[in-house]
């Protein structure tokens, strides 16, 4: 690299390598989440020279490799052909990003930060689509210690965050030009921000239910979960702490992701223990396990996998099963198999599940509610629409034993934070080694195990009446940005024809 890069290169790249710095280190459980109202500050210092393509790409790639690197070196314990291509990928998407805001910010200066806010809220957005969505980068999660500042999230959503820490780059930047007048702004905007937060915190009303849920967290090491003789070890420490949870008197059980490594409903013997678990003790189950069906002749296989979770109710009923909607690229199925079908052959680990297409809903004691499986917490649709469906709370099922004591994990469980608010649904987050949550409608951890811990959960539901103001108008807050981008990098394109 020394040998590439010229001490006048390596003088330029300081910018976008320590905002990819401040950046990545604010989404480490360092409590280090404030450092991203200053991480964008040298990406505007960068922009604010006209820089040649070469440059641009060279930087992105930096920008984009260190933050990878810093933030979510835990992908390569889980998957590390999908750690590998997370650079490429991101690498891609900031080098187009970096490309649009070099080419509009000295060409159209007026519009120069209203450019950076829609290039930027767009790309968080867009990493919601397509077969390699991750959408694990936006800024606003940074923020997770911050109970009062992410209220906001019940107006915009996890965007409304994103949004408002760009403006307050922005602001902290332009000091320089104007202090006063930019520090009024900055002033003013910091106390509606938190003195929204801490209002809503304090009136927000939750109606108690009278039905506790129940979680159970046993522990079991990635290593030691798939072998067969550890099978009936697995199944009686389950029913251990199921009996250990009924203490309480719950309504409804919840076991993690995968909770039963075998193909559950089809084997009688071990479905019966679960069904009879749920009988004999009067209380609903709810459990993850593998699944799979007959394919027909046109698949490349003969059966569908499926990543899948269902009901098993105090009746004996075993209801039908969800199968997860969104899976983890290269970790749970290699991209663009249909497009592609020689990528079956393709191995590098990876399960190869396939799509499921419909959202499932479950009722106990009344009460609705919907599951999610594990990196399906990210995306805010889904629970959006889970919302839309007036669904009473929110269960989310996982196993982060893949990342082990890494910062995945803590990652991985915050974002139940801004789903809760957004929604202002209970979630109820149950993972095999932790860590599992009961995160109230405010935001607020109400239950938390530690990692590995054999423990159980109890909560009683509480719920908030009404639907938030983000399910129910402001969802499609994004799309104000990426249609605000386009319109910008039209009048760019427009000018550009002019003066030719």
């Amino acid at each position: 690299m020394i040998k590439i890069i010229s001490r006048a290169s390596k003088s330029k790249l300081f910018l976008p390598v320590s905002a990819s710095l401040l950046l990545a280190l604010s989404r480490l459980p360092l409590h280090l989440g404030f450092l991203v109202f200053w991480g964008l500050i040298p990406l505007f210092s960068f922009f604010n020279e006209n820089r040649k393509a070469k440059e641009i790409i060279l930087s992105a790639f930096i920008f984009s490799s260190i933050y990878t690197l810093v933030a979510l070196h835990w992908i390569g314990l889980a998957t590390f052909p999908g750690f590998l291509a997370l650079f490429l990928l991101f690498g891609f998407y900031f080098s187009i990003l970096f490309i649009l805001l070099n080419l509009v910010w000295n060409s159209l200066p007026k519009l120069k930060y209203i450019a950076f806010i829609c290039f930027w809220m767009s790309f968080e957005f867009l990493q919601n689509f397509g077969e390699f969505r991750f959408p694990w980068f936006n800024i606003g999660y940074s923020l997770s210690d911050y109970l009062p500042v992410i209220q906001p999230a019940e107006i915009g959503g996890i965007y409304l965050l994103s949004f408002l820490i760009i403006v307050v780059n922005i602001l902290i930047f332009e000091l320089k030009n104007n202090f006063k007048r930019n520090l009024i702004i900055l002033s003013t905007l910091m106390i509606f921000w938190t003195g929204f937060g801490f209002v809503r915190l304090n009136t927000i009303e939750l109606h108690k239910t009278g039905t506790s849920i129940s979680i159970v967290q046993i522990s079991i090491p990635q290593k030691m979960k798939w072998k067969k003789n550890y099978l009936d070890i697995t199944f009686q420490l389950y029913r251990k702490f199921s009996l250990k949870a009924m203490e309480e008197h719950p309504s409804l059980i919840i076991w993690p992701e995968s909770a039963t490594p075998l193909y559950l409903l089809k084997n009688s013997e071990y479905k019966e223990i679960v069904k009879e678990l749920a009988k004999k003790n009067n209380v609903d189950i709810f459990t993850g396990f593998p699944h799979y069906q007959y394919a027909g002749e046109s698949h490349p296989n003969r059966y569908k996998f499926y990543n899948a979770a269902t009901l098993f109710d105090r009746s004996g009923k075993i209801h039908k099963p969800y199968h997860k909607n969104i899976l983890v690229p290269f970790g749970e199925r290699m991209p663009f198999l249909k497009i592609f079908p020689f990528l079956w052959k393709v191995q590098f680990g990876q399960a190869n599940w396939e799509y499921g297409e419909d959202q499932e809903y479950y009722e106990v004691n009344g009460y609705s509610f919907s599951p999610l499986i594990c990196f399906e917490i990210v995306f805010e649709k889904l629970t959006t629409k889970m919302a839309q469906h007036n669904v009473d709370f929110i269960v989310n099922i996982t196993n982060d034993a893949w990342f082990k004591k890494s910062a995945g994990t803590y990652q991985h469980a915050v974002m139940t934070k801004f789903r809760a608010i957004e929604t202002r649904r209970q979630i109820y987050r149950a993972a095999n080694t932790g860590y599992s949550l009961v995160v109230s409608p405010t935001g607020e951890y109400l239950q938390e195990s530690r990692l590995f811990e054999k423990t159980t959960l109890n909560e009683e539901l509480l719920l908030y009446p009404k639907k938030s103001f983000f399910t129910k108008y402001l969802f499609w807050l994004p799309i104000v940005f990426v249609v605000g981008g386009v319109i910008i990098l039209g009048k760019f394109l427009f000018n550009l024809k002019n003066k030719k």
